[in-house]
């Protein structure tokens, strides 16, 4: 009796009975979680991950938002991962990612979509910004009156004034100073030479005349004019062992950002033994005697080695002294300032440090620059190089430099080719204490401008844009500058 109960039941002429719905996708979890701070980058991939297989259509991907300024690059779902990709992210802020009710469905027949999900997480926060606060005294307790007048006039100064300078020309001469002064009535503070002839490699150039470095006139003639002397060292070094001790006259020393100088290397140099070590000491001891002249005749020195050593952190360096890396060269730097105070005794020289402030072409971090730094006790000041844009303040990249050393150091304009905005970057709050303005020369004669081979400028600089700069309230020329005989 009871199976015909269940036929009659079953065959019925009622109505269909509708089948009861499948549950929603439902959240599981979110990676970062909600509430995470301290999260790091500019770009972050959140994961929302659901009870069961999801999909999200292109329609209903677009309806996915983040608060706060950044943007949505792409929605993707793959199993039980719905991932939101993000950009534009900044330190210090707070994102809330949202999928609206719906955007989230399942894959079974007859299923209800997934309820509004969202999470919430903040960046790490941003660098301390310093004051300024450099050292009241040269890092070489041992430092000649000339240097520590020099240092102090130019802390005399910072935060309200900046000092002119450029490159008095290619190497040991002031053609390019001279210029300037002719063109615009007004000679810039501190000249530029460089020991970049030195070993010098053999090669039918107009760069291939060697000066003579034991001839101190030029920077002497300025000096005594009451310009403030910078030198700096693009340190040429052989390739091979027979490069180093070829007697025939004809050593091939090659410069300083070529490639083949990786056979050379820093960690080469700083070992004891190898030939590469017994080239570094000589060069050193040379240079040593250069700049002992200098400190003789009474002459401060702005001493600017190993500049732009880390090159760009992504594309790496170009000088040799980069290539292998931020602790190897922070040993060479605090090894020649060993030898050059101690062993022979340079008090002169006022230790300028040369931070590299970008990374694929945007300002680099603060912890990459701080990785690089020698450390306070073997630096006075710390520079940046800028090829940028015309009449710009470069107020982020001064900022950035400051933190960098926490505000211990002054920060200068080591080298640009573009004049920058002098009043500008005093009303942003980034006073460079000095500029320093790289050369360039056609046919021989020195010009304001670097043309490239296709017609475009790398700086387009003209006697009128000098004569502004130089003219500034808030400039310092050599006519300012007091004598420190």
């Amino acid at each position: 009796m009871f199976p015909l109960v269940l036929l009659l039941f079953s065959c019925g002429g009622g109505a269909e009975v509708e089948q009861p719905a499948e549950p929603a996708p439902k959240l599981v979890s979110t990676d970062p979680a909600n509430g995470v701070t301290g999260l790091k980058g500019t770009t972050l991939s959140v994961v929302f991950k659901m009870d069961q297989n999801v999909k999200v259509t292109a329609a209903n991907s677009k309806r996915v938002t983040v608060s706060g300024g950044a943007s949505v690059s792409s929605v993707n779902a793959y199993n039980t991962d719905v991932t939101v990709n993000l950009e534009g992210l900044e330190k210090g802020e707070t994102y809330t990612v949202t999928i609206p009710a719906g955007a989230i469905e399942g894959f079974k027949t007859n299923q209800e979509s997934a309820s509004e999900v969202s999470v919430t997480f903040t960046m790490v926060e941003p660098e301390k910004h310093y004051g300024r606060t450099p050292a009241a005294a040269l890092s070489n307790p041992k430092a000649t009156a000339q240097a520590a007048a020099v240092y102090s006039y130019l802390l005399s100064n910072y935060g309200s004034k900046t000092i002119s300078g450029a490159m008095g020309g290619t190497a040991w001469e002031t053609s390019y100073t001279d210029m300037i002064g002719e063109q615009t009535g007004i000679y810039p503070a501190i000249v530029g030479f460089d020991y970049i002839f030195n070993n010098w490699a053999d090669r039918k150039s107009e760069w291939s005349g060697r000066p003579d470095y034991t001839d101190i006139t030029p920077v002497r003639d300025a000096w005594n004019a009451r310009n403030i002397i910078q030198i700096g060292w693009h340190w040429c070094v052989p390739a091979t062992t027979e490069d180093a001790f070829d007697t025939s006259g004809g050593k091939r020393y090659i410069d300083s950002y070529s490639y083949n100088t990786r056979a050379f290397g820093v960690r080469n140099a700083l070992k004891e033994g190898t030939w590469q070590n017994a080239e570094m000491k000589k060069q050193l001891k040379q240079i040593a005697g250069f700049l002992k002249l200098l400190q003789d005749a009474g002459i401060a020195v702005l001493w600017r080695p190993l500049h732009e050593a880390a090159g760009d952190y992504t594309w790496g360096a170009w000088f040799w002294w980069g290539y292998d890396g931020a602790e190897a060269c922070k040993e060479l730097w605090r090894y020649m300032y060993r030898e050059f105070t101690g062993t022979y005794g340079l008090n002169n020289l006022i230790w300028v440090w040369t931070v590299q402030s970008s990374d694929t072409g945007k300002p680099a971090s603060v912890e990459k620059l701080m990785e690089w730094y020698p450390g306070d006790e073997y630096v006075d000041i710390v520079g940046a190089d800028l090829y940028v844009a015309k009449n710009t303040t470069q107020s982020n990249v001064f900022q950035l430099v400051n933190d960098s050393v926490k505000g211990n150091k002054m920060v200068v304009l080591s080298e640009f080719g573009n004049l920058l905005d002098i009043d500008g970057y005093f009303s942003e709050d980034a006073p460079w204490g000095y500029f320093m303005n790289w050369c360039n020369f056609e046919n021989g004669s020195p010009v304001f401008w670097c043309k490239n081979a296709d017609g475009t400028y790398s700086w387009n600089n003209t006697a009128a844009d000098w004569k502004a700069a130089l003219s500034n309230k808030h400039t310092i020329n050599r006519k300012d500058v007091p004598s420190f005989k």
